[in-house]
């Protein structure tokens, strides 16, 4: 269970690196930074929950009016990324298994062939620039 003083993590920061690790799976044609900018900056709408972020792309939003990005997650166990880049959504939701949240990615892969389903990498130290 987990307990006041365990890791946290911003919603900026989370949003940072799932979109760094989805990069990873991608063909490279664009640099990373500039993905994960665009990424960030094309976000029309973000619901943020303790165990999960629901966001929608569109024409975007001001840093000011995405109010959650300071929110504090868990740094623990596991997060999963789903987007189906032509609905325009992502998913992002928290998992206490990482074995179990790795399985999982095999099943969305299944399920949906033009999805980007991957692990976060916490570890990494991704900025951007």
């Amino acid at each position: 269970m987990y307990q006041l003083g365990d890791s946290k993590l911003e919603v900026r920061e989370l949003l940072v690196k799932a979109f760094a690790s989805a990069w990873e799976g991608t063909d490279k044609s664009v640099d990373r930074d500039t993905y994960i900018n665009s990424s960030i900056h094309v976000i029309d709408s973000l619901q943020v929950g303790p165990e999960m972020i629901y966001g929608e792309e569109g024409q975007g939003l001001l840093d000011s009016e995405l109010d959650h990005l300071p929110d504090l997650l868990r740094a623990d166990g596991a997060w999963v990324y789903y987007e189906v880049p032509a609905e325009n959504f992502f998913i992002l939701t928290w998992m206490a298994d990482p074995e179990k949240a790795k399985e999982k990615i095999e099943v969305l892969r299944k399920e949906e062939a033009d999805c980007v389903a991957c692990v976060v990498d916490l570890a990494q130290q991704w900025q951007i620039r």
